[in-house]
């Protein structure tokens, strides 16, 4: 059976008692020799070698040892008076057959069997006691000594000097371990360094590296450090658990206990990263974020893999920046009559320095103070303005009549003149000369009220915030990364980068532009389809050239007091609104990246077009 530790502990907590040990006073005469022999030897074959071992089951029984060392005696006399032989003996010996053996020696000092069989049985009685120090049975060991001390000069001498310092060892060793337990139960566990139970306990181990006395008081230490691991892992305080289980292992380390408790404390830690990592995939599922924020903190303490945590922290500051979507995503929602809406995508989140400085060229009062702004949130926009068929559909969809159309008039390009003025029956469905506008073309003749009406009915049509962009939202998407006077840098065009005005552009009369980007032409006069050029480092099109854009901010003289979050500047009941960006007509002054106009919101001309943002 397996050592109880605790019990071997408490064996060994103190030195062994002193033990004195006589051998049986045994008076034989020559004719008994032989015959004590034999019994010692029955004796020994039947384990019995010392007193205490146990006699054999069918020796007899109720006799004390007086009794039965008469008996033994007597038996001896009988059988040598009848001459029978050893073997044919008392076949249960009653006495041991150390005190047999020294009865024949004292008997007979120079008998050889004798002599012979108590150096043997020295040998087995000093292995015995070995055992017994090893086990921590120091009482046990303790007797062994008096064993060896009760045999005769001469016999053993060597085996039994080395037993007894072996025995003095021992006791040291335990008084160490019983002093180590007393540090243990007055809380002195691992502290103070130079005077603790553990420390003291190593010490014992050093020297005899299977002290059973001290592994047991190492067991104790562990096993309350582990079951302190464990509790502080049930609470999900793994920091703690982890450092429990450290002090465990630094206090022998290796031991198989130390490193089961920490497998079966990682076993529960990614269990319970599993069921953390469900509950805040559902949180980010309902934009629950501070929740799943609050999740991720427990998820961290319990997961075990680094990229895990790090992952989920990207998805749930994803989440706060864009909600259901990622930067660069593509958005398209149903509308309620069937088909959808238009094609958005998903502006990265970020920072950016709006307006411009004294030093730019062509710089304007009302672009100052140049000041960041720093987006909350990301937003999701039209890909590209509005088009004449995207709002035709809302138009017919509602019976909404615009404000060209309401009042009859629009203002349109005159090729005779070569100027822009006002003509009648000119609405949304008209292209910037006042021709019936194809499906593909960003819808003009359209007021701040008309873009303003197109993205309340897109809101009440997919259940999302569908607005008109902020005018930081618009130079934000404009710049695209960019802190250059224009989009595309700080000097003219090299290449075609959307729908301006170059000096190698025509009218369909040969007219040229008077105030044009020199030695360039892009292959329009007036408007393009959507989408004829490529689009900019956010995934949008049109931003360079085609149509300006209204925003939804009122018009204010400077920059002074504006939001630094990105949100639209809106007064109360304000008549003129931002806009932002460069047409098909503009000059180069007006196509930099800070360049900005007032407008009336009722106004409506062949330059002006807009653009949706679909909060996320």
């Amino acid at each position: 059976m397996p050592t109880d530790p605790v019990a071997a502990a408490q064996r060994a907590s103190a030195p062994a008692p002193e033990r004195t040990w006589e051998p049986r006073a045994l008076a034989l005469d020559a004719e008994e020799i032989e015959a004590t022999l034999a019994r010692a030897r029955a004796a020994e074959e039947a384990g019995v070698l010392v007193e205490g071992d146990a006699p054999p089951a069918d020796a007899d029984a109720g006799m004390d040892a007086a009794d039965a060392a008469d008996a033994d005696v007597e038996a001896a006399a009988d059988a040598a008076e009848a001459g029978a032989a050893p073997a044919e003996a008392e076949e249960a010996p009653a006495l041991p057959a150390l005190d047999l053996y020294l009865a024949v020696l004292r008997a007979d000092p120079e008998n050889a069997a004798a002599r012979e069989a108590v150096e043997a049985l020295a040998g087995r009685i000093v292995e015995r006691g070995r055992e017994a120090i090893a086990a921590g049975r120091l009482a046990d060991a303790a007797y062994v000594a008096a064993l060896l001390r009760g045999l005769p000069a001469g016999i053993a001498d060597a085996e039994r000097e080395a037993y007894a310092d072996a025995l003095d060892e021992a006791n040291v060793l335990a008084g160490e371990v019983a002093r180590g337990e007393a540090l243990r139960r007055e809380g002195r566990v691992l502290e103070p360094a130079d005077e603790n139970a553990a420390a003291v306990f190593r010490a014992v181990l050093a020297q005899a590296p299977a002290h059973v006395g001290a592994l047991a008081g190492v067991a104790r230490i562990q096993d309350a450090l582990i079951a302190e691991a464990d509790a502080a892992a049930a609470e999900g305080d793994y920091a703690l658990a982890e450092r429990r289980l450290s002090e465990a292992d630094a206090v022998l380390p290796g031991q198989q206990r130390v490193q089961d408790a920490s497998v079966r404390i990682v076993e529960a830690r990614q269990r319970r990263a599993v069921v953390l990592a469900e509950e805040i995939e559902t949180a980010l599922a309902a934009l629950e974020l501070e929740r799943a924020q609050e999740l991720l903190e427990a998820y961290a303490a319990a997961s075990t893999r680094a990229a895990g945590v790090n992952r989920l922290r990207e998805r749930i500051e994803t989440a706060r920046r864009y909600g259901h979507f990622d930067a660069g995503q593509g958005v398209r929602d149903p509308l309620q009559i069937g088909g959808s809406g238009p094609e958005l995508v998903v502006v990265p989140w970020g920072s950016f320095r709006m307006g411009s400085s004294r030093n730019e060229p062509g710089h304007d009062p009302n672009e100052a103070p140049q000041h960041t702004v720093e987006f909350a949130r990301g937003f999701a926009v039209s890909v590209a303005p509005i088009t004449v068929a995207e709002f035709r559909r809302f138009s017919e969809a509602t019976g909404y009549i615009g404000t060209a159309q309401a009042r009859g008039a629009s203002v349109v390009y005159n090729e005779r003149s070569g100027s822009l003025v006002e003509r009648r029956g000119v609405d949304y469905r008209h292209d910037h000369a006042g021709a019936r506008a194809d499906p593909d073309l960003p819808v003009v003749h359209v007021s701040w009220l008309d873009a303003s009406a197109y993205a309340d009915w897109l809101s009440q049509q997919t259940g999302q915030r569908y607005r008109l962009p902020s005018e930081a939202e618009y130079e934000y998407m404009l710049r695209a990364g960019s802190d250059t006077r224009y989009p595309w840098g700080d000097a003219l065009p090299e290449r075609v980068v959307g729908n301006l005005p170059g000096d190698g552009d025509e009218s369909p009369t040969r007219r040229g532009w008077g105030n044009a980007f020199p030695n360039y032409a892009d292959g329009f006069w007036g408007l393009a389809p959507v989408r004829s050029f490529e689009a900019n480092a956010f995934g949008l099109y049109d931003m360079v050239g085609n149509v300006s854009e209204w925003t939804e901010d009122c018009w204010h003289d400077s920059y002074r007091r504006a939001p630094r979050d990105g949100s639209a500047w809106v007064n109360p009941g304000c008549a003129r609104r931002v806009v932002r960006g460069t047409s098909w007509a503009s000059s180069p002054d007006e196509a930099r990246s800070a360049y900005r106009i007032a407008s009336p919101a009722e106004a409506t001309n062949a330059r002006l077009g807009f653009r949706v943002v679909r909060e996320i």
